[in-house]
């Protein structure tokens, strides 16, 4: 099937696209499925599915990384309960797609024209490719994660010390966000205590 012989409602103001992404997911219990095939990767839709209180489940396909360090935008997604896969062979533009409907990008150059649609015979259509995109991909693997800025600041505090009440103070975030990328971290650098996750980090040169 291709985009010009489905039914399409074209979105042409940003404010109508992140309207409808929200909504698709914040439905309790959704299943939210996007690939993302576009450079830029600080846009209202990824920021919507990094979301804290995103109810749905997650799974998204990145472009394969050429290097480690092409991996590191990846590190949030895991951050929020995501799961992330990467594929060589992306279609082009992006996709966020949940059993409500799809918003999907129809020019993969320049600006991206979305377009929404919720006709049940087009969702199955996309699901069934979404399916099959992600049988093919490869997890990410999170130890080959390089840390984000504010990872590393959470590794340095950790190394001085600093409870996290203290580092949600000094990064403007609540006491949870850091005890779950504390825990996260921990996790990726198979460390026992914190002070242990701070040594292993400097080992990596991640900070």
């Amino acid at each position: 099937m291709k985009i010009s012989e489905i039914i399409l409602d074209s979105l042409p103001d940003q404010g109508d696209t992140t309207r409808i992404a929200r909504r698709l997911v914040q439905e309790p219990g959704q299943d939210t499925f996007c690939y993302w095939n576009r450079p830029v990767l600080d846009d209202p839709i990824l920021r919507i599915l990094g979301e804290e209180e995103r109810p749905s489940s997650l799974r998204i396909i990145f472009p394969m990384a050429r290097t480690p360090s092409s991996a590191s935008p990846h590190t949030g997604w895991r951050q929020g309960g995501a799961q992330v896969r990467e594929h060589d062979r992306l279609p082009p533009g992006a996709l966020l797609l949940t059993a409500e409907g799809a918003l999907l990008t129809t020019r993969s150059s320049g600006d991206p024209a979305w377009a929404h649609t919720d006709t049940p015979g087009v969702v199955t259509a996309l699901r069934t490719m979404a399916s099959r995109l992600w049988e093919r991909a490869e997890p990410v693997t999170p130890q080959d994660l390089h840390p984000t800025e504010t990872e590393r600041q959470i590794l340095a505090m950790l190394m001085q010390g600093l409870t996290d009440r203290a580092i949600s103070r000094h990064l403007e975030t609540s006491d949870r966000t850091v005890r779950r990328t504390v825990a996260q971290l921990m996790e990726r650098l198979n460390a026992q205590s914190r002070f242990e996750a701070g040594v292993r980090a400097v080992e990596r040169h991640w900070i």
